[in-house]
């Protein structure tokens, strides 16, 4: 079971990344010439979800596993590890972030699309604990081909960020666009 939550979650990490860098080409339209944004929104939702499930198949691994306990408790509480406390407590954080992000992007048509949109810029920060949360708790830090992808999906992250600052949403455009001519 070490095995698969290990997996789990370093292809959980590798999903949220993917799915940051497919919410940012959705909304800046990074890639407008080529891009179909019903096709960016569609795999963002199945990066996102599958992301989810990942994170869900790594909490199960640790908990059915015996190399170092946890239980419930340790997984939904933070602090409430003994093992690497900072470490695991930041997963659970991350967990809560996607959580509260995910839940309410599956019922966004019903709220207000600033608080939403709100809500959904701690996706960022999900990630951003994920990766820190890999390096310090995951035990194959050591191995050179795992700091290779980390080191990628942390680059890839910090651009997917930079791009989403420098460039914007395409609304914010619009209306910038209409603010300097009237």
């Amino acid at each position: 079971m070490w095995w698969i939550s290990r997996a789990a979650g370093m292809v959980a990490g590798i999903l949220l990344v993917a799915s940051l860098v497919w919410g940012v080409l959705l909304t800046t339209r990074a890639l407008k010439p080529v891009d179909r944004p019903a096709w960016l929104l569609a795999l963002h939702r199945w990066l996102s979800a599958l992301a989810c499930i990942g994170v869900v198949v790594h909490i199960l691994g640790l908990v059915a596993d015996n190399y170092v306990y946890f239980g419930w408790r340790e997984v939904f509480l933070p602090q409430a590890s003994g093992w690497k406390r900072t470490p695991v407590t930041l997963g659970v954080i991350a967990m809560y972030l996607l959580i509260l992000v995910q839940g309410t992007s599956l019922i966004m048509k019903s709220l207000p699309r600033r608080f939403w949109k709100f809500i959904h810029y701690f996706s960022y920060l999900a990630v951003w604990l994920s990766i820190v949360h890999a390096a310090l708790a995951g035990t194959d830090v050591s191995n050179r081909l795992y700091q290779a992808i980390a080191l990628l999906l942390t680059v890839t992250a910090v651009t997917a960020a930079i791009i989403r600052i420098v460039i914007g949403t395409t609304r914010a455009q619009v209306a910038a666009r209409r603010n300097s001519v009237d």
